[in-house]
């Protein structure tokens, strides 16, 4: 059985709160509210209006985004401990891409009138939150200048380690099929399995009982 964060643990995981005091995640906690959405669910869509973060206490999502021809893309898979939204409580801009539950998901939501309480409640807070998003920022840019120079496979490795979390010592993706990771990759799911297969026979990766990608060591560096 997994072990819910509670909500003043799940900020403080977030780079725009981490140097946040105690009594400032208490304030966010009390701002903050919990809903379950069943599997299916959009949370969020591309171009919306909305202003809201939210932390993903259990479930799955994915995040997808459409280019102006009607093309989806998906983008990256969301799990237990991660987050989304939370530009749109510094910029207020529509949003950039759609979120959708994989499975039943509960999540942690603050909206941007939580936010904005929060501030003037606390204005000094605003600093290190900016330090923070810079930060992420600079990640940003670092991986959008990879994947503009990444072969394919330098792609699916990336994906791979970018969805990776440690469990009892071995690294271990969330339930992905191929065609998933070609969709994330930008490829075809012919190439994601061939080059999937060539891991496998390298004893690069395996799977486990629940269809998980395990890396049972470094992945190499050209394929």
């Amino acid at each position: 059985m997994k072990t819910i964060p509670n909500a003043i643990n799940s900020f403080n995981h977030i780079p725009l709160f981490k140097n946040l005091k105690s009594e400032q995640l208490d304030y966010l906690n009390g701002l903050a509210h919990t809903f379950t959405y069943p599997k299916n669910s959009i949370i969020i869509n591309q171009g919306a209006q909305t202003q809201s973060l939210y932390i993903v206490l259990d479930g799955r999502l994915k995040v997808l985004a459409s280019d102006e021809e009607g093309r989806q893309t998906l983008l990256a898979f969301l799990n237990e401990g991660d987050f989304f939204g939370e530009l749109s409580l510094l910029d207020g801009q529509p949003r950039s891409a759609t979120v959708m539950t994989v499975e039943s998901t509960k999540l942690l939501c603050l909206t941007a009138e939580g936010f904005q309480q929060f501030i003037e409640h606390f204005p000094e807070s605003l600093l290190p939150m900016l330090s923070a998003l810079a930060t992420r920022l600079r990640v940003l840019d670092d991986t959008i200048c990879s994947l503009s120079t990444l072969d394919v496979y330098g792609r699916v490795a990336r994906v791979l380690l970018s969805q990776a979390k440690e469990e009892n010592g071995v690294l271990v993706t969330p339930r992905m099929t191929h065609q998933e990771i070609a969709e994330m990759v930008g490829s075809s799911r012919e190439m994601v399995s061939r080059i999937m297969k060539d891991l496998r026979h390298g004893d690069y990766i395996g799977t486990n009982e629940h269809k998980q990608i395990i890396l049972k060591k470094k992945l190499p560096s050209r394929w």
